[in-house]
């Protein structure tokens, strides 16, 4: 018996190590002959921290092996780390690893005396957030200018673990396989105002209301405590996908977003319960939509002054040349060229407040691909001519009328067109196809023999703001916009996209729309073309 609640509770306990959504190491500090903090050595740590640090294969090995000169640039890491481990009076600080390019929440306590443990959390894109509306702000002033070897035995270490449990930032829960809450950390008592007596033996969800961001309630046997006992595999959301974040309510009634991870606990593979641990990502959620709704406003304010301009630019330009200086057509000629360029780059940023904000719609009509397809081509064909491209295509005879929004597919196949052009060097080739896969989707594939994508960087292709290092010195005017508001859109019709590409060999990207149509979205306003 005693050996079983032994491994119960030994699961258990690496289950939160492993899980919890912040980092934890187990180190050993080591000090010089005057008692000075000198270095320490990983002997544990748990699956978040290669995730949050960056650092690979850490167990074992000093942190001055993994990192060099941090005893230069973070001194303070020693100095706390040796104090905590001789005193045993724990601490929290905040930190910036400059190797690491990273910022850190630590809290920091010691089981026994020359060893520590940090528990952490990476607050990189807190601090990035906070920066990025204030660099909104001030682009906008300025016109947008710019866990020892064999893991420490469990049953030995509970008064550690039980730290650990106390000290964790997040709300922890676990409940068996019925769902009944037997455990939560003090986090999660101080996040839903309900305290152990009150909620543990109950089920969770019969005291902590769970609805989506649109709040609707979500039903237990709908919820990921379900889903995960159901099917013993991990769910996790993230707390900038507003469209799959669940929302708590509190003892008082109020409500708050969260980010949650839900694991199975499993002794001897039998599944015993569930963990979950979840986060209040209020302040993370405001700070990223008052980003977006500054920019939209901006764009807003910029987009009715510029049409203005080119207006009459393009009035001016279309009067016959006796009637204006060759040299004051010259700088007609920039000054609609520029605004031109503005109007573009306005129009990127509401479409991506749009889509950010989630006020943009998806409108169905019967839809011919291959016309769609077609009328894009010849928008790109001067540009085409002019770099003196070979172009190519292929349109399948069997493509049907699908039920598609074809501004939108425009956009998709504008966007991707527009970048094969962009980015081949004169002489080179495009091809473009339209045919069905597997009859049940219709595929658009764009193939380039231009600069390509270089592979360090394909995983950041669809981000925001991203421009490939090679593109970026050969073309100073891109937004950074297309590929992201493309995939964007994509996403919310359920299509799929993906792409191959070797560097100065060229570019494939592959559009996959379904037979049975996009996804129908109501929204306050469309995007822009």
């Amino acid at each position: 018996m005693t050996s079983m609640k032994s491994k119960v509770s030994e699961a258990f306990y690496q289950s939160l190590f492993d899980n919890t959504l912040d980092g934890l190491a187990y180190c050993q500090m080591f000090f010089d002959a005057q008692g000075n903090p000198v270095d320490f050595m990983y002997i544990e740590v748990n699956k978040n921290f290669e995730k949050l640090t960056g650092l690979k294969d850490a167990m074992g090995k000093k942190i001055t092996e993994l990192v060099p000169g941090i005893q230069t640039s973070n001194p303070e890491l020693f100095e706390i780390y040796g104090r905590v481990s001789l005193t045993g009076k724990p601490e929290k600080f905040e930190t910036y690893v400059n190797q690491l390019s990273r910022w850190f929440l630590v809290s920091v306590y010691s089981p026994k005396k020359g060893f520590f443990t940090a528990v952490f959390q990476n607050t990189t894109e807190r601090k990035q957030a906070e920066k990025d509306l204030e660099n909104a702000k001030i682009a906008a002033r300025n016109v947008l200018s710019d866990l020892q070897k064999e893991r420490e035995k469990l049953a030995e270490a509970k008064a550690k673990d039980e730290a650990i449990f106390a000290s964790i930032g997040d709300g922890l829960v676990f409940v068996d396989k019925d769902m009944k809450t037997m455990l939560i950390n003090r986090a999660a008592e101080v996040a839903t105002g309900w305290s152990s007596p009150e909620i543990l033996g109950k089920l969770w969800s019969d005291v902590v209301e769970n609805s989506t961001e649109a709040g609707k309630l979500v039903p237990p046997d709908e919820g990921p405590l379900h889903s995960v006992l159901l099917k013993r595999k991990t769910i996790a959301t993230d707390s900038t996908d507003l469209t799959n974040t669940y929302v708590y309510t509190r003892k008082d009634k109020t409500k708050f977003p969260v980010a949650i991870t839900v694991s199975p606990v499993n002794v001897e593979g039998k599944l015993i319960g569930a963990i979950l641990v979840f986060r209040d990502i209020t302040h993370e959620q405001a700070i990223d939509k008052a980003k977006t709704e500054f920019i939209s406003l901006a764009s807003h304010q910029l987009r009715t002054p510029l049409t203005t301009v080119s207006w009459y630019a393009e009035m001016l330009l279309a009067k016959d040349i006796g009637e204006i200086a060759q040299e004051q057509k010259k700088y007609l000629d920039e000054v609609y060229s520029g605004s031109q360029r503005m109007i573009l780059l306005v129009n990127a940023l509401l479409n991506v407040a749009r889509i950010e904000l989630g006020t943009f719609m998806v409108e169905l009509k019967p839809t011919d691909v291959i016309k769609v397809v077609q009328s894009e081509v010849g928008v790109q064909k001067p540009q085409i001519d002019a770099k003196k491209l070979k172009f190519s295509s292929s349109f399948g005879k069997d493509i049907p009328i699908i039920q598609a929004d074809p501004k939108l597919l425009g956009m998709i196949v504008q966007n991707l067109l527009s970048n094969a052009v962009k980015y081949t060097p004169e002489g080179g080739k495009i091809n473009m196809e339209v045919s069905l896969e597997d009859k049940k989707n219709i595929l658009l594939k764009i193939s380039d023999t231009g600069y390509g994508i270089p592979k360090n960087q394909q995983s950041q292709i669809f981000d925001k703001l991203f421009r490939a290092d090679n593109v970026r010195a050969k073309d100073t005017e891109g937004t950074g916009l297309g590929l992201y508001i493309v995939k964007s859109i994509i996403d919310n019709s359920n299509g799929k996209i993906r792409f191959e590409s070797q560097e100065n060999k060229g570019t494939t990207f592959y559009v996959t729309l379904p037979l049975s149509g996009m996804k129908k979205k109501e929204g306050a306003v469309a995007l822009t073309h």
